[in-house]
């Protein structure tokens, strides 16, 4: 590519919000570059989560993550059907000993207009999941599973059939305001463009710097470590049994899924990660673990909540551990049922205060926005996202 040409957008990220972001830009006629250091879409967060299609019961009303997570599942599943993308939409129980927890939910989507949810008890439970030891839940029919990573190179695939140019292997180590558009350089090209947008994903933060700006947040890895149930035990589960989650904390807890492709997965662990591509306690990037142990948001983090940190690494390290969590959903698992999985890394903004930022967080600069926060449900909502942004920018 001629790195004289000029593009009316940059996008930096091939991940499934920068790729949904793009096609929505390059539908509207204007030039967009995306800009990915791996070699191909999704590498990162993207092919590495639960496959989980939300239903977005969970998020606070009125926030982005409760508003895109409801839009952006409509608009995937129309994406989905129309790509021939294989995906289930067959509903999963959250489950709880407290009454008052899933009546609460319960209204909430109302709320939300959620059609058919319901509480479950006792034989009702039974008949969903009768390998359960829950007698309490409430069905939430509008969960499913996907592949992301697919749904991101489908993505990728649109955005390519619309004329939108991508490259990849290029990482990003300068951003240059220069007469009103961007110059970004890699360590082989330079790019220029009329507008940035940033969904750079755990390195977020690192290119908002580089553009100028002051986030008022570090983006912290936390890796997300999940088994999977031996192909022996997987008639123990028919969908997708979930805890309700803690509400101070943007972590959803260990739930059990059947994936699209039908293995039973368990996870995740939430445990901070060394490096900001750590999937595994071996990863260790000095300069980036510095970083986060050191940014003052992090250790009032640390303080609040290092005793959750604590049992999250010592059942990270003790798989028996891991087994009693998922023994309190399903009891006739063993440490010898369950297998490790590829891991993922989840980029999660901390605030200076010490707060995990739980809903998505944009901030723009000079010709410029910057996608600081967008932690699940952002694969459920990712088109929605690209909708949210694309209409900001193209005003």
């Amino acid at each position: 590519m001629d790195s004289n040409s000029n593009f009316d957008f940059l996008i930096i990220g091939g991940g499934i919000v920068g790729f949904s972001t793009a096609v929505k830009i390059q539908q509207s006629g204007k030039s967009v570059l995306v800009l990915e250091k791996e070699k191909t879409p999704g590498f990162h967060q993207s092919g590495r989560n639960s496959g989980v299609i939300h239903s977005g019961i969970y998020y606070k009303p009125n926030s982005f993550k409760s508003q895109l997570s409801i839009r952006g599942r409509e608009l995937l599943i129309d994406f989905l059907k129309l790509k021939k993308v294989p995906f289930r939409l067959e509903g999963k129980i959250v489950v709880d000993t407290n009454i008052e927890k899933i009546e609460h939910l319960l209204e909430r989507s109302k709320n939300l207009s959620m059609e058919g949810v319901k509480i479950l008890t006792n034989q009702e439970l039974s008949d969903k999941e009768p390998n359960s030891i829950i007698n309490q839940g409430l069905f939430v029919p509008q969960a499913g599973v996907v592949n992301y990573r697919k749904v991101t190179e489908a993505l990728a695939e649109e955005f390519d059939s619309l004329g939108g140019k991508v490259e990849y292997f290029e990482e990003i180590i300068s951003i240059e305001s220069i007469k009103g558009g961007k110059t970004l350089r890699t360590k082989k090209n330079k790019f220029q463009g009329d507008y940035l947008i940033n969904c750079g994903g755990l390195h977020s933060d690192r290119l908002a710097k580089l553009d100028g700006l002051d986030p008022n947040v570090q983006i912290i890895p936390f890796r997300g470590e999940y088994y999977t149930l031996d192909k022996s035990k997987s008639n123990l589960v028919n969908n997708m049994i979930y805890p309700i989650a803690d509400p101070d904390l943007p972590f959803l807890g260990i739930h059990l899924t059947r994936n699209i492709d039908g293995d039973i997965e368990a996870g995740p662990n939430a445990v901070f990660a060394f490096a900001k591509e750590g999937y595994k306690w071996t990863n260790f990037n000095f300069k980036e673990t510095l970083s986060s142990l050191t940014y003052g948001g992090m250790l009032k983090l640390g303080k609040k909540y290092y005793k959750t940190g604590i049992s999250e690494m010592y059942r990270s390290l003790n798989k028996k551990a891991f087994v009693n969590e998922i023994n309190k959903l399903i009891p006739a698992i063993t440490t010898k049922d369950i297998q490790v999985r590829e891991a993922g890394v989840r980029a999660q903004a901390v605030d200076k205060d010490g707060s995990l930022v739980d809903d998505f967080m944009f901030q723009e600069g000079l010709s410029s926005l910057h996608v600081l926060n967008a932690p699940s449900p952002a694969a459920t909502a990712c088109l929605a996202i690209g909708e949210h942004i694309a209409s900001k920018v193209l005003r």
